[in-house]
């Protein structure tokens, strides 16, 4: 069983220096002491020096914050900042830098350029400060389930700042969505031409955009994997001039370094936001392009640039609510789909016996859930939501905002109560009505799977199983044990998978629920089989890797 789960507090600036707390136009005025280009090269050297976003890293180690110290912050203050260091507090973070990047880019332009840049002494403060600024207070409310939403509200950019993913899945697993998940789907549910909208909008084909995403995030994990002691100190922009010799065109190249990145001449769209944690700009654009190269300045962002362009580019610039509402659940079903392929292709049918889209033998027009698997004599019901909670919700620090999207997307009309309505046939109806591998379980998990990281943060699987409580009567479910709802992210459940070859999913799901029964805790938190990091012993996602290679090395003749 875990252990409980150890909170670390992050170092803020006031404590070093005795002051009072920073605000922001404060911090803005320092800000604009320095050349903001140099800035924002410095967010992308940072972020690589720090070895940012491959294995799930979101903090410096022990061993880069003692040597990043001495270079960060001036010598009469190394000394302080290694005591708090050794207290287990947080010295340096990866959303520091999105913070300083975001409030470099609402500054805009120096138009003289003319400013000096920062001394590396002085970066420190900088740092520290931007940690001052990422805190909102929380009122507590009566209402328990107002309480729980609002503990999420609080929880949910917290949870952002420090996912345990490994980001560059987000990349990999979208790639499964274009090349395997949508080319199996049904006619009848392959309802969009995805090639055609994403060249009808971007001027360029899809698969040329995938395969340069894919040389811009072999760059940024390799600048990481380098172990030099100066990696990060020099140049880690990606140089127009690599693809100098690709087999597509220069306006091609241009239009793709467009679509990914802003330099000072065309920025537009960096408004204020409310939130200390929304960074919708960098997502959309997390690439810098200054003097004919490409900084980084998020490895997470970058690597979520494919699917932030097919989907909510084309979804936010192309489409009315209606069509958009449309196209969001075309990806509905992929992502249904993709989970079912994942048990599909890892987990041993010994153990976890796997139905995609069941339905009810009286009428197969009605699916029971999105899928069942079968663990011996327990039926996990599984529900597949998209669950995209929007910046206003996800950062905006309203309680009500937050309760009114979990009841909307996973409570009322999907999610939870379609999972009540699952139960209360499986275990009403005739034997005649329901598939016969249905015969003979007499235990139910309910589960709902999320692609948003939402569904393994703080507190979400609690409001989620005490609004499945809600009126739930076990006594009338003669014969049949009702588990606890377990929710989780596909990103959880990616790295679960490993574990299905030697185990039933229904050990994984129980184990989780013992260890935290208040189902309080994160996913990751509360279970033994699921750790931080990139989902391990996935060998037909490597397999794909590799084609995913091939495309790119065939498609845009680059080999270095």
């Amino acid at each position: 069983m875990r252990k409980n789960p150890k909170w670390k507090n992050w170092l803020q600036w006031y404590e070093v220096n005795g002051g009072s707390r920073t605000i922001k136009d404060q911090y803005r005025e320092l800000l604009r002491k320095y050349n903001r280009s140099s800035l924002l090269v410095l967010c992308a050297q940072l972020s690589v020096a720090f070895a940012y976003g491959p294995e799930g890293e979101t903090s410096a180690n022990d061993e880069l914050t003692k040597r990043l110290i001495v270079w960060l912050f001036p010598p009469g203050l190394v000394s302080k900042i290694n005591e708090f260091a050794k207290q287990d507090r947080i010295i340096f973070f990866q959303a520091q830098l999105r913070y300083i990047a975001a409030e470099v880019i609402r500054l805009g332009a120096d138009i003289t350029e003319k400013l000096p840049a920062i001394e590396n002494f002085d970066v420190g403060e900088l740092l520290l400060r931007a940690s001052e600024l990422m805190y909102l207070k929380h009122p507590d409310q009566p209402d328990p389930f107002d309480q729980l939403a609002n503990r999420i509200s609080q929880f949910l950019p917290i949870y952002e700042i420090d996912l345990p993913n490994d980001p560059f899945m987000l990349q990999l697993r979208f790639y499964i969505f274009l090349t395997v998940i949508i080319p199996r789907l049904p006619p009848e549910k392959r309802i969009f031409d995805i090639d055609k909208l994403f060249k009808d909008h971007f001027g360029f084909e899809l698969t040329t955009f995938r395969q340069f995403m894919y040389a811009f995030g072999m760059h940024a994990l390799m600048m990481r994997m380098d172990e030099k002691p100066s990696r990060g100190t020099e140049d880690c922009g990606l140089r127009v001039s690599t693809f100098k010799n690709a087999t597509v065109s220069h306006e091609q190249i241009n239009a793709m370094f467009a679509t990914v990145s802003f330099s000072w001449e065309n920025l537009k769209g960096a408004k204020e936001t409310k939130g200390y944690a929304n960074f919708d700009f960098l997502k959309d654009q997390p690439y810098f392009l200054f003097k004919e190269a490409l900084y980084c300045l998020d490895y997470e962002f970058g690597m979520g640039k494919l699917e932030s362009s097919v989907i909510w580019r084309i979804v936010k610039r192309t489409m009315d609510k209606n069509k958009g509402d449309e196209y969001l659940g075309f990806w509905g079903y992929v992502f249904e789909d993709y989970v079912a392929w994942l048990f599909e292709t890892y987990s041993l049918p010994r153990f976890n016996k796997v139905y995609p889209s069941p339905k009810y033998i009286d009428d197969p027009s009605k699916e029971i859930c999105d899928t069942i698997i079968i663990c011996g004599s327990t039926a996990i019901l599984i529900e597949s939501k998209l669950a995209t909670c929007a910046s206003i919700v996800r950062y905006g620090g309203d309680y009500a905002a937050m309760r009114d999207f979990l009841e909307e997307r996973l409570v009322t009309t999907v999610g939870v109560r379609q999972l009540r309505t699952a139960i209360d046939n499986l275990t009403s109806l005739p034997a005649q009505c329901l598939p016969v591998w249905l015969a003979g379980v007499t235990k139910l998990i309910p589960v709902i799977i999320t692609k948003d990281d939402i569904g393994s943060c703080w507190y979400v699987n609690k409001y989620l199983n005490d609004r499945f409580e809600v009126d739930l009567n076990r006594k009338k479910y003669k014969g049949i044990s009702i588990c606890p709802l377990v929710s989780m992210s596909i990103a959880s459940l990616e790295r679960c998978m490993k574990e299905l070859k030697s185990r039933h999913f229904s050990d994984v799901l129980e184990q989780r629920i013992r260890a935290n029964r208040d189902m309080i805790w994160t996913f990751e938190m509360a279970s033994k089989y699921v750790d931080r990091g990139p989902a391990r012993d996935l060998p037909e996602h490597v397999a794909i890797l590799h084609r995913y290679s091939e495309e790119m090395i065939s498609g845009l003749g680059i080999h270095d």
